[in-house]
């Protein structure tokens, strides 16, 4: 029998750093003589808990009620007329004369009562101000002689008289004021900054924000009433499914559980944990918090994993671990209720150990890998947007002992795979969202990889799986760049809550960058299905999918079957 054990390693999202290790060996004996690529295996479990990560729960949105101040009745329609030469605006220094005065071009020349004139102050230039962001902005014909039929009209477009900070959670109060400490008395009261503070107070876990703005003392003038309740201090997600991969375990569970607020100052401490058996479990554990006023939170990490490969590899009692750790860095560049635009920076250490029992060897190894992201999501009237895209330069070092054959480890990978070093990989995914009519919606999706060399098998885009190209098995057809494609029909059945899914999936993975003897073949999948989703994102999240090949490739990493069922199922505590 001759057995190779190549090195492999694993990066995941920076939020979300999950490791992975990779064994590998090739056989020619009769035992093995029928397995898949198994050079492929170790990172076919990485990518198994990648696929098994649950939906996430959207949080409620921001209440914002304005209080409009007492306004004098209308004038009645009727009425003496006048004969409008001319507008003069006054009360601001927003925007230029030339401008608004555009705005009531129509209006110059005709003969108009008091009313029709104040309609004209509300309905063109109040309404101008509130569609520019200014969301308390007011203008009104005021007391005035008019002359030579020049119409003054006053604009008030709202400035903060201050905040009223009403807390009643077990966020500290200075942590809420910090939070609001972007606004300030006499500020104009605009959507962009308003929606953005609140937004990233709301976004804190245990809390739940409402706000009103209410008249001023003096005219023109809101103030902000803010006020802070508790939410759920700990919250958690339980998830249940078959996306595994069959060599740890294709039944998974994972919990996850978040430690809201527990210092009073916005943090969030989250543990979690999937688990298939024997085969494989995975702990993580991940602390943020809030930094300064403008949106930053900061974090650090930790997770492990060990896994012990089953089925046709149970002999070689092929085993392994690794940790990984880091820091990082979140900023959203835009916050509101229709547009979010973060930008991430993380830095991470993984060290590796991959173990064949049967003959004694282990190899060991460690990555240091710096990610830069960027994601963002926008609404509109017919759907959503969203997209993540991520940048990640590492370096890949092996660190001690050798091979089964007694060679070193950097001489057998410079012989081979040539994955040590430095590497840089770009990853993109792109969604969307759309609404076509009455009950029927459309959801696209597409994500893809580059890479700049060879990569370790876990750095590498998976084809198969329920994230993937459906109709084939988890980790089915790999490679250093590829792309993903999924267009889905969802149907809104009459019962609440269900849905219909029609879905076609279709991928490509194009093998190693670099074309060496042990590379996997270059392939392309696609398969359509069926599926049915039972979605209440308060309480639970049901999907189950069955899907079949409509390419002729057939799978090699599990018996090839006709139809494939995917099932999942996720509680919300």
């Amino acid at each position: 029998m001759l057995l190779m054990l190549r090195n492999r390693s694993l990066l995941c999202k920076m939020c979300c750093l999950t490791p992975a290790l990779v064994l590998v060996f090739s056989a020619a004996s009769p035992t093995f003589a029928a397995s898949p690529n198994t050079s492929q295996v170790a990172g076919q479990v990485a990518d198994s808990v990648k696929q098994s990560q649950p939906p996430i729960q959207p949080k409620s949105d921001i209440s914002i009620e304005v209080n409009e101040p007492q306004r004098e009745k209308p004038a009645p329609p009727a009425g003496p007329t006048i004969k409008v030469s001319g507008f003069r605006i006054t009360g601001q220094s927003i925007y230029s004369e030339d401008a608004l005065q555009e705005l009531l071009k129509d209006a110059v020349g005709k003969e108009l009562t008091l009313g029709e004139l104040q309609d004209i102050a509300g309905r063109t230039v109040a309404h101008y101000f509130r569609n520019q962001g200014f969301v308390v902005a007011t203008a009104y014909i005021p007391v005035q002689e008019i002359r030579d039929g020049i119409v003054e009209i006053a604009v008030m477009p709202g400035k903060y008289s201050g905040i009223d900070i009403r807390n009643h959670s077990r966020l500290s109060n200075a942590a809420a004021a910090k939070f609001l400490s972007g606004i300030k008395a006499g500020d104009y009261v605009k959507r962009d900054e308003l929606e953005r503070v609140l937004l990233l107070l709301n976004d804190i876990g245990g809390i739940k924000v409402e706000s009103v703005l209410t008249p001023g003392k003096e005219a023109g003038t809101t103030e902000l009433v803010v006020d802070i309740k508790d939410a759920n201090t700990v919250t958690a997600t339980l998830l249940a499914s078959n996306y595994g991969n069959r060599y740890t375990g294709s039944e998974q569970s994972n919990l996850d559980i978040n430690f809201n607020n527990a210092t009073g100052q916005g943090d969030v401490l989250s543990i979690g944990g999937s688990y298939t058996g024997h085969g494989m479990n995975n702990f993580s554990m991940n602390y943020m918090l809030p930094y300064g006023s403008r949106g930053w939170r900061l974090g650090v990490n930790y997770s492990r994993l060990n896994y012990t490969l089953k089925e046709e590899y149970a002999p070689l009692a092929a085993n392994g671990k690794s940790e990984t750790y880091g820091v990082y860095g979140q900023y959203p560049f835009v916050r509101s209720r229709n547009y979010d635009l973060y930008g991430q920076i993380g830095v991470a250490t993984r060290r590796l150990v991959d173990d064949i029992d049967l003959f004694n060897s282990s190899n060991r190894r460690k990555t240091d890998f710096v990610t830069l992201g960027l994601n963002g999501i926008s609404r509109d009237s017919r759907g959503i947007n969203s997209f993540d895209l991520s940048l990640v330069s590492g370096r890949l070092n092996f660190t001690g002992k050798e091979d089964i054959f007694g060679n070193n480890w950097e001489v057998t990978d410079a012989q081979g795979a040539q994955t040590a070093g430095h590497y840089t990989k770009v990853n993109v995914t792109a969604n969307r969202y759309q609404h076509l009519k009455d009950r029927l919606n459309l959801y696209l999706s597409i994500k893809g990889q580059l890479a700049s060399k060879n990569l370790d098998s876990s750095e590498q885009l998976y084809l198969g799986g329920a994230n993937g190209v459906r109709a084939y098995p988890q980790g089915e057809a790999n490679g250093d760049e590829g792309y993903i494609l999924t267009g889905e029909l969802r149907y809104d059945l009459p019962t609440p809550k269900f849905q219909l899914a029609a879905f076609i999936d279709s991928g490509h993975a194009g093998g190693s960058k670099n074309n060496w003897k042990g590379s996997s073949p270059s392939r392309t999948l696609s398969g359509a299905g069926l599926g049915l989703i039972l979605n209440n994102w308060q309480e639970y999240h049901l999907r189950v999918d069955y899907a079949w090949r409509l390419s002729s490739s057939q799978a090699t990493t599990e018996s090839d079957k006709h139809g494939r069922w995917w099932l999942a199922g996720v509680r919300y505590f």
